[in-house]
């Protein structure tokens, strides 16, 4: 496929532009005019290069396109510099899209982990931009607190990281922001929210979520965050007959 039909298959789809960012979503690197075989994964790193080396891929899709920051100058030197050189030299093109890859209705990471959960979204929140990156759901029937646990369990086999309940037993509505979403607590809250499911915290969140009655999970930052670039290369692989392969380098945070 034409690298510049792929590009506007995948802004059509994931609709950058609505997006407030601080990252580049969208082609960071153009290595190659065509894609034949693609490569996803949740960061940039040395060894997602390799893999996609080794699969003979043309293009890299990642959630944390690492280098592509707003707060980073992007200058080809050092570490940064050698893996442009070896996208370049292997023809490998870039892409990153992040929070278009956290909001997504259908392919996101917080719409996936809600359907993994077994709620139903009722509400958005967490806007940036012209979309929300967030996503509030409820359960048919309320879970107890033992019963939520169970539940995530399921979906995150490596279990949940920092577990803080200081709030209802009975748990009906949850909001979800993957990665470092703690942030929207207090907008979780207003809206109802019986608990918070989120990838990492600061220091300051026991602390908050203590002293505001709730209940909030953190079950890894990466962890969370498989879900929409897993999701994105099974649609590459139906909807564009590209074979595309979804890459897991674990990360504990």
């Amino acid at each position: 496929m034409e690298l510049k039909l792929f590009s506007a298959w995948l802004n059509d789809l994931l609709c950058p532009q609505d997006f407030r960012d601080y990252c580049t979503d969208g082609l960071c690197v153009e290595a190659n005019d065509k894609v034949t075989r693609v490569v996803t994964g949740v960061s940039f790193r040395d060894r997602l290069i390799d893999r996609a080396i080794e699969e003979h891929a043309d293009c890299i899709i990642v959630h944390h396109p690492n280098g592509f920051w707003k707060s980073e100058d992007r200058v080809l030197v050092g570490k940064f510099g050698e893996r442009m050189r070896r996208l370049m030299q292997n023809g490998i093109s870039l892409y990153g899209f992040h929070l278009p890859l956290d909001g997504h209705m259908e392919i996101g990471n917080n719409a996936l982990i809600a359907k993994a959960l077994g709620l139903n979204i009722v509400d958005g929140f967490m806007r940036e931009g012209e979309r929300f990156v967030g996503w509030i759901g409820e359960f048919d029937q309320p879970l107890s607190k033992v019963g939520f646990a169970a539940k995530l369990g399921e979906v995150f086999p490596h279990g949940v990281q920092t577990s803080l309940m200081y709030g209802n037993d009975s748990i009906k509505k949850v909001a979800i922001c993957s990665g470092s979403g703690a942030s929207g607590m207090d907008e979780a809250i207003a809206l109802g929210a019986d608990a918070f499911v989120t990838g990492e915290i600061k220091e300051s969140v026991p602390i908050a979520v203590e002293e505001a009655g709730f209940n909030l999970v953190s079950c890894g930052h990466h962890r969370t965050e498989i879900f929409g670039v897993r999701a994105l290369a099974q649609k590459i692989n139906d909807e564009l007959g590209i074979s595309a392969t979804f890459v897991d380098i674990d990360n504990p945070i």
